[in-house]
């Protein structure tokens, strides 16, 4: 008798080489992240499906994102013995009663994952994309600093002459036997000097390497406080304001002033796109040991072109405007650990994602 005979005799259900389906207990930010997790990688070996969701919470993060992707949902676990060809049950809930019940009851042919086994996994793919992230960096950085040198020779061979441009024009406009009209192009000689000072000053900033001032604080106080320095431009611009924040934010290191900058750039250029009456959803949410900043929009009007270029400094030709603000807000970002993404969906919205680890160690 073949072993596949032999399973059939056990009613072990037969299984697809290389495909397994998942059920999940617990409908938290963690099985949200999973479920987004396997959304954007494809493992080598194997196809993962996520068949199911379980939470008596029927508001869970988790188990809302599953019903919105058309995921099987319900509020017992007990429910997924009777699916057919599911392979493995992951418990995410943190809780031993839970699956204790479930080894208790679950099918003899049901595989389980518990939520040690589960974040011990999790760790692991976490330490393999850290790893992954900090070459991307390390040869970012340096070419930032083949960049950073030569950008400093030529600020220094530029400022020179622009500190004497600067000085001549003004002594020139002050000068009492100046013709009237020359003035204004005495004038228009003084303001492109400064110009050009900022540019350089902006790109000097973008160039050297930040140094954060940790300190304990929590991302929701920070959000609020955004909020409030922000609340003149909304009102102005009658954008109406959400604001969802996770209660259970922990205290976390980092440094406030900088991240605040790097908040109010990126809400500051979605708002650029958006009108009267249309909403700007700010929301945070914690998994594990990982927090979530999203910005969201509801009007999508970021043409894709633009979208694409947005971290590209003086990606836009006609515009006065160099565009260093959003690319000092991702260094910002990096140099906290933290990851940022951005994604237009033309039919519904524009949403900026922002992933940050919480520090808790100094």
């Amino acid at each position: 008798m073949t072993i596949r005979d032999q399973a059939r005799r056990k009613d072990y259900p037969e299984t697809e080489p290389g495909e397994v389906n998942i059920a999940v207990v617990g409908g938290g930010p963690s099985c949200k992240s999973l479920i987004m997790f396997l959304e954007t990688h494809t493992l080598r070996h194997i196809q993962v499906n996520i068949v199911g969701v379980a939470d008596p919470n029927d508001n869970g993060p988790g188990l809302v994102y599953a019903r919105e992707k058309g995921i099987y949902t319900t509020k017992d676990f007990r429910d997924f013995f009777d699916l057919e060809d599911l392979h493995l049950l992951i418990e995410i809930t943190g809780n031993n009663d839970v699956l204790d019940e479930i080894i208790k009851n679950k099918p003899r042919h049901l595989k389980v994952m518990g939520h040690l086994s589960a974040r011990l996994f999790w760790e692991v793919i976490e330490l393999q994309e850290e790893k992954v992230l900090c070459e991307r960096r390390l040869a970012h950085s340096d070419r930032l600093s083949t960049i950073g040198r030569m950008f400093s020779y030529l600020a220094h061979e530029i400022r020179n002459p622009l500190v004497s441009i600067g000085g001549f024009a003004t002594a020139i406009l002050n000068a009492p036997e100046l013709h009237p009209q020359l003035k204004p192009k005495a004038r228009i000689i003084i303001d492109e000097v400064k110009r050009l000072e900022r540019v350089l000053k902006n790109m000097r900033d973008y160039i050297r390497p930040l140094h954060p001032n940790k300190t304990m604080g929590n991302f929701n106080k920070l959000i609020t406080r955004a909020f409030i320095a922000l609340e003149p431009e909304l009102k102005a611009s009658r954008v109406e304001i959400r604001i969802n924040l996770d209660p259970d934010m922990p205290d976390s290191h980092f440094d406030e002033d900088l991240m605040l900058e790097a908040l109010l750039n990126f809400a500051r250029r979605l708002i650029k796109f958006m009108g009267a009456k249309d909403k700007f959803t700010i929301r945070t949410e914690v998994c594990w040991d990982t927090i979530g900043i999203y910005f969201e929009e509801s009007t999508a009007r970021i043409p894709p072109a633009v979208l694409q270029n947005l971290f590209n400094p003086f990606s836009d030709r006609h515009s006065s405007d160099p565009g260093l603000d959003l690319v000092m807000s991702r260094k910002i970002i990096e140099d906290h650990g933290g990851h940022i993404s951005l994604a237009s969906d033309t039919d519904s919205h524009t949403k900026v994602t922002i992933e940050l680890p919480l520090d808790f160690i100094r």
